[in-house]
């Protein structure tokens, strides 16, 4: 599957790059994308929560409204107790950023995997007024054109 680093995002910053992830934002549409490689193998549970809070950080400094986030390669397990840390993190700080649309990219044999709807299932257990819908993808295009739609 192709990687964002790859694809032809014209105008679009590179905001934040580590050994973990990249994240760009292309003004021009509105859409804050992320991508995580396969050194998440290699996450503590420290690194992991760091990368959590630039994320947040990062997505602070700008007006997107639609998120992008390509996890075909984000292999760190994420436990139940790190979930709710990054519902409670993420979820009101990008609702009351006017976050429209998550589409989160996964390998095609997890788009309907239980595991990946339990990863956001504490940001629904929020309930939140203004919860933006997250939707599963494993196709690039499709998931773009969902966000544009």
């Amino acid at each position: 599957m192709e990687k964002i680093p790859n694809l032809a995002i014209k105008g679009a910053k590179v905001l934040f790059e580590s050994k973990f992830s990249k994240h760009v934002y292309d003004e021009k549409t509105k859409i804050f994308y992320s991508d995580w490689f396969e050194e998440t193998k290699e996450m503590t549970e420290n690194d992991f929560k760091l990368e959590m809070i630039v994320w947040l950080k990062t997505s602070r400094e700008i007006d997107f409204k639609y998120l992008f986030d390509r996890c075909v390669d984000f292999i760190y397990p994420i436990t139940p107790e790190e979930q709710i840390w990054m519902a409670e993190l993420l979820n009101k700080n990008w609702i009351e950023a006017g976050l429209i649309k998550y589409a989160h990219i996964v390998p095609e044999e997890f788009v309907s995997s239980i595991s990946v709807e339990q990863t956001f299932e504490e940001f629904f257990n929020m309930n939140l007024p203004n919860q933006y819908p997250i939707k599963d993808f494993s196709n690039i295009e499709e998931a773009i054109a969902w966000l544009q739609s």
